[in-house]
Protein backbone atom coordinates (compact mmCIF):
# COMPACT_ATOMS: atom_id res chain seq x y z
CA UNK A 1 0.00 0.00 0.00
CA UNK A 2 1.28 3.53 -0.84
CA UNK A 3 2.29 5.65 1.91
CA UNK A 4 -0.90 7.09 3.41
CA UNK A 5 0.64 8.84 6.07
CA UNK A 6 0.95 12.15 5.82
CA UNK A 7 -3.03 11.65 4.88
CA UNK A 8 -4.05 9.93 8.30
CA UNK A 9 -2.29 12.95 10.31
CA UNK A 10 -3.69 15.37 7.63
CA UNK A 11 -7.03 13.60 8.95
CA UNK A 12 -6.33 13.70 12.51
CA UNK A 13 -5.85 17.14 12.18
CA UNK A 14 -8.66 18.00 10.43
CA UNK A 15 -10.66 16.09 13.15
CA UNK A 16 -9.21 18.00 16.03
CA UNK A 17 -9.54 21.46 14.41
CA UNK A 18 -11.86 21.72 11.96
CA UNK A 19 -14.40 19.17 13.22
CA UNK A 20 -13.90 19.73 16.72
CA UNK A 21 -13.06 23.39 17.00
CA UNK A 22 -10.06 22.96 19.49
CA UNK A 23 -8.54 25.62 21.38
CA UNK A 24 -5.46 25.75 23.46
CA UNK A 25 -7.74 26.07 26.27
CA UNK A 26 -9.29 22.90 25.38
CA UNK A 27 -8.64 19.96 27.95
CA UNK A 28 -8.82 16.80 25.11
CA UNK A 29 -9.58 13.30 26.24
CA UNK A 30 -8.85 10.61 23.35
CA UNK A 31 -10.62 7.17 24.31
CA UNK A 32 -9.35 4.00 22.17
CA UNK A 33 -8.77 0.63 22.31
CA UNK A 34 -5.77 -2.12 21.42
CA UNK A 35 -7.75 -2.70 18.17
CA UNK A 36 -8.09 1.38 17.13
CA UNK A 37 -5.42 2.83 18.28
CA UNK A 38 -4.24 3.00 14.64
CA UNK A 39 -6.34 5.92 14.66
CA UNK A 40 -6.75 7.07 18.55
CA UNK A 41 -3.31 7.74 18.79
CA UNK A 42 -2.53 9.82 15.45
CA UNK A 43 -5.49 12.02 16.61
CA UNK A 44 -3.95 12.23 20.10
CA UNK A 45 -0.75 13.65 18.42
CA UNK A 46 -3.20 15.88 16.33
CA UNK A 47 -4.20 17.39 19.66
CA UNK A 48 -0.74 17.63 21.22
CA UNK A 49 0.55 19.57 18.51
CA UNK A 50 -2.14 21.74 18.45
CA UNK A 51 -0.92 22.78 21.87
CA UNK A 52 -3.69 21.03 23.76
CA UNK A 53 -3.53 19.70 27.60
CA UNK A 54 -4.50 16.28 25.56
CA UNK A 55 -5.24 12.53 27.61
CA UNK A 56 -5.19 9.46 25.81
CA UNK A 57 -6.53 6.41 27.39
CA UNK A 58 -6.64 2.93 25.84
CA UNK A 59 -9.23 -0.18 27.34
CA UNK A 60 -10.36 -3.45 26.04
CA UNK A 61 -12.65 -3.62 23.04
CA UNK A 62 -15.95 -3.73 24.14
CA UNK A 63 -18.09 -7.14 22.84
CA UNK A 64 -20.81 -5.44 21.44
CA UNK A 65 -21.90 -1.39 20.34
CA UNK A 66 -23.60 0.69 23.32
CA UNK A 67 -21.92 -1.21 25.55
CA UNK A 68 -20.82 0.99 28.69
CA UNK A 69 -16.50 1.53 28.99
CA UNK A 70 -14.64 1.01 32.19
CA UNK A 71 -15.45 3.30 35.25
CA UNK A 72 -12.47 5.52 35.04
CA UNK A 73 -13.09 6.53 31.18
CA UNK A 74 -16.87 7.10 32.04
CA UNK A 75 -15.17 9.63 34.91
CA UNK A 76 -12.56 10.86 32.61
CA UNK A 77 -15.36 11.61 30.52
CA UNK A 78 -17.54 13.69 32.95
CA UNK A 79 -14.12 16.09 33.54
CA UNK A 80 -13.03 16.98 29.95
CA UNK A 81 -14.07 19.73 27.40
CA UNK A 82 -13.21 17.98 24.10
CA UNK A 83 -13.51 14.21 23.66
CA UNK A 84 -12.62 11.74 20.80
CA UNK A 85 -13.75 8.31 21.40
CA UNK A 86 -11.69 6.28 18.49
CA UNK A 87 -12.44 2.08 19.60
CA UNK A 88 -13.55 -1.09 17.40
CA UNK A 89 -17.34 -0.65 18.49
CA UNK A 90 -19.30 2.44 19.12
CA UNK A 91 -19.65 3.84 22.46
CA UNK A 92 -21.89 6.68 21.24
CA UNK A 93 -25.25 5.32 22.69
CA UNK A 94 -23.72 4.63 26.14
CA UNK A 95 -24.42 6.21 29.03
CA UNK A 96 -21.17 7.79 29.60
CA UNK A 97 -21.15 9.39 26.36
CA UNK A 98 -24.79 10.64 26.81
CA UNK A 99 -23.90 12.02 30.57
CA UNK A 100 -20.81 13.67 29.34
CA UNK A 101 -22.68 16.03 26.81
CA UNK A 102 -25.01 16.50 29.65
CA UNK A 103 -21.77 18.16 31.95
CA UNK A 104 -21.50 19.66 28.56
CA UNK A 105 -18.26 18.42 27.01
CA UNK A 106 -18.47 17.92 22.93
CA UNK A 107 -17.25 15.43 20.98
CA UNK A 108 -17.04 12.98 18.34
CA UNK A 109 -17.23 9.27 18.22
CA UNK A 110 -15.09 7.17 15.68
CA UNK A 111 -16.22 3.47 15.75
CA UNK A 112 -14.74 1.21 13.70
CA UNK A 113 -14.61 -2.55 13.55
CA UNK A 114 -12.80 -3.75 10.55
CA UNK A 115 -9.84 -5.70 11.04
CA UNK A 116 -7.88 -4.75 7.58
CA UNK A 117 -6.17 -2.32 8.65
CA UNK A 118 -4.82 -1.04 5.28
CA UNK A 119 -8.87 -0.35 4.53
CA UNK A 120 -9.46 1.08 8.00
CA UNK A 121 -6.13 3.20 7.70
CA UNK A 122 -6.79 4.34 3.80
CA UNK A 123 -10.49 5.11 4.66
CA UNK A 124 -9.86 7.35 7.39
CA UNK A 125 -7.15 9.23 5.21
CA UNK A 126 -8.88 9.35 1.76
CA UNK A 127 -12.96 9.05 2.87
CA UNK A 128 -15.19 10.78 3.88
CA UNK A 129 -12.75 12.70 6.56
CA UNK A 130 -11.63 14.47 2.94
CA UNK A 131 -15.18 15.99 2.23
CA UNK A 132 -15.66 19.82 2.42
CA UNK A 133 -17.37 20.36 5.61
CA UNK A 134 -18.98 24.08 5.38
CA UNK A 135 -20.40 22.95 1.79
CA UNK A 136 -21.79 19.88 2.77
CA UNK A 137 -22.99 21.61 6.09
CA UNK A 138 -24.99 23.95 3.76
CA UNK A 139 -26.77 21.35 1.94
CA UNK A 140 -27.62 19.56 5.30
CA UNK A 141 -29.52 22.66 6.27
CA UNK A 142 -31.29 22.48 3.44
CA UNK A 143 -32.31 19.13 3.79
CA UNK A 144 -33.16 19.54 6.95
CA UNK A 145 -35.15 22.28 6.05
CA UNK A 146 -37.45 20.24 3.56
CA UNK A 147 -37.84 18.03 6.58
CA UNK A 148 -38.73 19.37 9.47
CA UNK A 149 -42.50 19.16 9.21
CA UNK A 150 -42.64 16.31 7.15
CA UNK A 151 -45.57 13.60 8.98
CA UNK A 152 -44.63 10.38 6.75
CA UNK A 153 -42.12 9.08 5.01
CA UNK A 154 -41.77 5.91 2.25
CA UNK A 155 -38.66 3.89 0.79
CA UNK A 156 -38.70 1.63 -2.04
CA UNK A 157 -35.71 0.29 -3.67
CA UNK A 158 -35.65 -2.33 -6.46
CA UNK A 159 -34.52 -5.42 -4.13
CA UNK A 160 -37.90 -5.07 -2.46
CA UNK A 161 -38.03 -2.58 -0.18
CA UNK A 162 -41.00 -0.89 1.25
CA UNK A 163 -41.30 0.36 3.82
CA UNK A 164 -43.26 3.21 5.65
CA UNK A 165 -42.22 5.87 8.65
CA UNK A 166 -44.50 7.84 10.92
CA UNK A 167 -42.79 10.56 13.28
CA UNK A 168 -45.85 12.17 15.18
CA UNK A 169 -43.51 15.54 17.02
CA UNK A 170 -40.27 13.68 16.57
CA UNK A 171 -37.46 15.47 15.42
CA UNK A 172 -34.72 15.51 12.62
CA UNK A 173 -31.14 15.64 13.51
CA UNK A 174 -27.75 16.92 11.66
CA UNK A 175 -24.88 15.18 11.75
CA UNK A 176 -22.39 17.48 9.98
CA UNK A 177 -19.51 16.44 11.57
CA UNK A 178 -18.94 19.82 13.25
CA UNK A 179 -19.10 20.60 16.69
CA UNK A 180 -18.02 24.01 18.42
CA UNK A 181 -20.72 23.84 21.62
CA UNK A 182 -20.88 22.54 25.31
CA UNK A 183 -23.11 19.46 24.96
CA UNK A 184 -22.63 18.74 20.48
CA UNK A 185 -21.58 15.19 19.67
CA UNK A 186 -21.25 14.09 16.29
CA UNK A 187 -19.57 10.81 14.28
CA UNK A 188 -16.68 11.24 12.28
CA UNK A 189 -16.49 11.08 9.22
CA UNK A 190 -19.87 13.64 9.78
CA UNK A 191 -22.24 13.53 7.00
CA UNK A 192 -25.90 12.68 7.64
CA UNK A 193 -29.59 13.05 8.66
CA UNK A 194 -31.25 11.48 11.32
CA UNK A 195 -34.35 10.66 13.28
CA UNK A 196 -36.29 8.14 15.47
CA UNK A 197 -39.56 7.10 14.30
CA UNK A 198 -42.33 7.31 16.14
CA UNK A 199 -43.43 3.91 14.04
CA UNK A 200 -42.68 1.87 11.08
CA UNK A 201 -44.51 -0.59 8.92
CA UNK A 202 -43.25 -2.80 5.81
CA UNK A 203 -40.51 -4.59 4.41
CA UNK A 204 -36.47 -3.02 4.69
CA UNK A 205 -33.83 -4.85 2.31
CA UNK A 206 -30.57 -4.08 3.34
CA UNK A 207 -28.32 -4.92 0.77
CA UNK A 208 -25.02 -2.60 1.92
CA UNK A 209 -23.55 -3.04 5.14
CA UNK A 210 -24.89 -4.11 8.59
CA UNK A 211 -23.69 -3.44 11.62
CA UNK A 212 -20.61 -5.21 12.33
CA UNK A 213 -20.81 -7.67 10.02
CA UNK A 214 -19.84 -5.60 7.11
CA UNK A 215 -20.71 -5.70 3.47
CA UNK A 216 -23.56 -8.44 3.43
CA UNK A 217 -23.19 -11.28 0.77
CA UNK A 218 -26.41 -11.93 0.15
CA UNK A 219 -29.18 -9.14 1.40
CA UNK A 220 -30.95 -8.97 4.77
CA UNK A 221 -34.94 -9.04 4.36
CA UNK A 222 -36.98 -7.81 7.77
CA UNK A 223 -40.76 -7.73 7.77
CA UNK A 224 -41.67 -4.72 10.45
CA UNK A 225 -45.05 -4.11 12.17
CA UNK A 226 -45.67 -1.66 14.62
CA UNK A 227 -41.91 -0.50 14.85
CA UNK A 228 -40.88 -3.76 15.45
CA UNK A 229 -38.93 -6.37 12.87
CA UNK A 230 -41.10 -9.65 13.16
CA UNK A 231 -39.24 -11.85 10.88
CA UNK A 232 -35.37 -11.36 9.33
CA UNK A 233 -34.35 -13.68 6.60
CA UNK A 234 -30.92 -13.68 4.89
CA UNK A 235 -27.45 -12.57 5.32
CA UNK A 236 -26.90 -12.98 9.22
CA UNK A 237 -30.69 -13.17 10.21
CA UNK A 238 -29.64 -16.51 12.60
CA UNK A 239 -26.85 -14.06 14.18
CA UNK A 240 -29.27 -11.13 14.57
CA UNK A 241 -31.94 -13.80 16.16
CA UNK A 242 -29.79 -14.97 19.02
CA UNK A 243 -29.07 -11.01 19.85
CA UNK A 244 -32.85 -10.67 19.74
CA UNK A 245 -33.24 -13.62 21.62
CA UNK A 246 -30.75 -12.57 24.40
CA UNK A 247 -32.22 -9.08 24.70
CA UNK A 248 -35.38 -8.94 24.01
CA UNK A 249 -38.24 -7.48 22.34
CA UNK A 250 -36.26 -3.95 22.63
CA UNK A 251 -33.45 -4.89 20.09
CA UNK A 252 -36.01 -5.40 17.42
CA UNK A 253 -36.86 -1.69 18.08
CA UNK A 254 -36.83 0.02 14.36
CA UNK A 255 -34.63 2.73 16.07
CA UNK A 256 -33.55 5.25 13.58
CA UNK A 257 -34.08 6.29 9.70
CA UNK A 258 -31.04 7.88 8.27
CA UNK A 259 -29.68 9.67 5.15
CA UNK A 260 -26.67 9.73 4.05
CA UNK A 261 -24.95 12.88 3.11
CA UNK A 262 -21.43 12.98 2.38
CA UNK A 263 -20.37 12.69 -1.18
CA UNK A 264 -16.87 11.50 -0.26
CA UNK A 265 -18.06 8.30 1.64
CA UNK A 266 -17.58 5.35 -0.29
CA UNK A 267 -19.35 2.33 0.29
CA UNK A 268 -15.93 0.14 1.61
CA UNK A 269 -17.64 -2.29 4.45
CA UNK A 270 -16.72 0.14 7.29
CA UNK A 271 -20.34 1.29 8.58
CA UNK A 272 -19.15 4.61 10.09
CA UNK A 273 -18.35 4.85 6.30
CA UNK A 274 -21.10 3.93 5.02
CA UNK A 275 -24.33 5.30 6.94
CA UNK A 276 -22.47 8.76 5.45
CA UNK A 277 -22.55 7.56 1.35
CA UNK A 278 -24.50 10.33 -0.27
CA UNK A 279 -27.75 8.93 -2.19
CA UNK A 280 -28.05 5.89 0.69
CA UNK A 281 -30.53 5.81 3.29
CA UNK A 282 -30.14 3.90 6.81
CA UNK A 283 -32.46 1.91 9.35
CA UNK A 284 -31.05 1.13 12.75
CA UNK A 285 -32.20 -1.33 15.39
CA UNK A 286 -31.86 -1.16 19.25
CA UNK A 287 -31.46 1.97 21.07
CA UNK A 288 -32.74 5.50 20.19
CA UNK A 289 -32.99 7.25 23.72
CA UNK A 290 -30.02 9.29 22.63
CA UNK A 291 -31.95 11.22 19.55
CA UNK A 292 -35.29 11.32 20.50
CA UNK A 293 -36.52 7.86 20.74
CA UNK A 294 -38.00 5.59 24.32
CA UNK A 295 -36.13 2.90 23.62
CA UNK A 296 -33.30 1.53 26.09
CA UNK A 297 -31.17 -0.97 25.44
CA UNK A 298 -27.60 -2.20 25.12
CA UNK A 299 -27.32 -2.78 21.31
CA UNK A 300 -27.63 -0.37 18.36
CA UNK A 301 -27.52 -1.79 14.77
CA UNK A 302 -27.77 0.43 11.53
CA UNK A 303 -28.22 -1.63 8.01
CA UNK A 304 -27.63 0.46 4.66
CA UNK A 305 -30.00 0.73 1.87
CA UNK A 306 -28.44 1.26 -2.02
CA UNK A 307 -30.64 2.75 -4.73
CA UNK A 308 -33.50 4.36 -2.62
CA UNK A 309 -36.22 6.57 -3.69
CA UNK A 310 -37.47 8.79 -0.80
CA UNK A 311 -41.41 9.81 -1.26
CA UNK A 312 -42.19 12.81 1.26
CA UNK A 313 -45.68 12.77 2.51
CA UNK A 314 -46.54 11.35 -0.61
CA UNK A 315 -43.51 13.32 -3.05
CA UNK A 316 -40.73 12.38 -4.07
CA UNK A 317 -37.46 13.67 -3.22
CA UNK A 318 -34.17 14.09 -5.13
CA UNK A 319 -31.55 12.83 -2.77
CA UNK A 320 -29.16 13.63 -5.32
CA UNK A 321 -29.62 17.19 -5.73
CA UNK A 322 -28.97 17.89 -1.98
CA UNK A 323 -26.38 15.50 -1.63
CA UNK A 324 -24.28 17.11 -4.37
CA UNK A 325 -26.19 20.41 -4.80
CA UNK A 326 -23.28 23.30 -4.63
CA UNK A 327 -20.65 20.61 -3.56
CA UNK A 328 -16.79 21.03 -3.56
CA UNK A 329 -14.77 18.22 -2.02
CA UNK A 330 -11.48 18.23 -1.58
CA UNK A 331 -8.71 15.66 -3.28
Amino acid sequence: MKDIGPDIRRSAAAAIRDCLNVSLEDRVLVVTDTVRKDIGIPIHQAALDAGCDALLMEMKPRVRSGEEPPRAVEHALLHTDVFVMATTVSLSHTQARKEACKAGARGASIPIQNTDQDLVLRTFARGGMTADYPAMSKNIDRIMDALKHIHEARITTAKGTDITFTFEHRKWHADTGIVAHPGEFTNLPGGEVFVAPFSAEGTAVIDGTFGDFGILSRPLKLTIKDGYVVTAEGGHADELHKVFDHLGRNSRNIAELGIGMNPKSKLCGILLEDEKVGNTVHIALGDNTGFGGEVSVPFHFDGIITGPRLYIDGEEMDLKEYVFGAMKTTA
